[in-house]
């Protein structure tokens, strides 16, 4: 009797574990016009001071001009890179509505942050 409340027991957390264990994550957003302009132009990220500007790749990795690189990856107004040297990801909220040549802030990992999209 013990064995067959424990198998009933253990039936019953499967079936309701499974549909859970079964999802996936949803699918990112489509990105903002300002990050469609930023991964077909490139940009100038200046941190504290220090300029980068980094070109993005259509296969989801990018390069910046101190020879480092990573992957990015677009969810609606969020753009997060992925810098190889790190090897976490950095997520930051861009507004809507920019385009080439636009310059504005946004704040990072690492505080505030200019943005030029060339």
């Amino acid at each position: 009797m013990q064995t067959l409340k424990l198998t009933i027991a253990v039936a019953a957390l499967a079936a309701f574990a499974a549909p859970v264990l079964a999802q996936t994550p949803a699918p990112a957003a489509p990105p903002i016009d300002t990050i469609v302009a930023i991964v077909e132009q490139g940009d100038v990220l200046d941190v504290m001071g220090m300029a980068y500007t980094l070109i993005y790749k259509p296969d989801g990795s990018y390069t910046d001009d101190q020879g480092s690189g990573g992957k990015w990856r677009a969810d609606g107004a969020k753009l997060c890179i992925t810098p190889e040297a790190i090897g976490q990801e950095l997520c930051s909220d861009y507004p809507a509505g920019k385009k080439s040549g636009d310059k504005f802030e946004i704040t990072s990992d690492f505080g505030p942050m200019t943005v030029t999209i060339k």
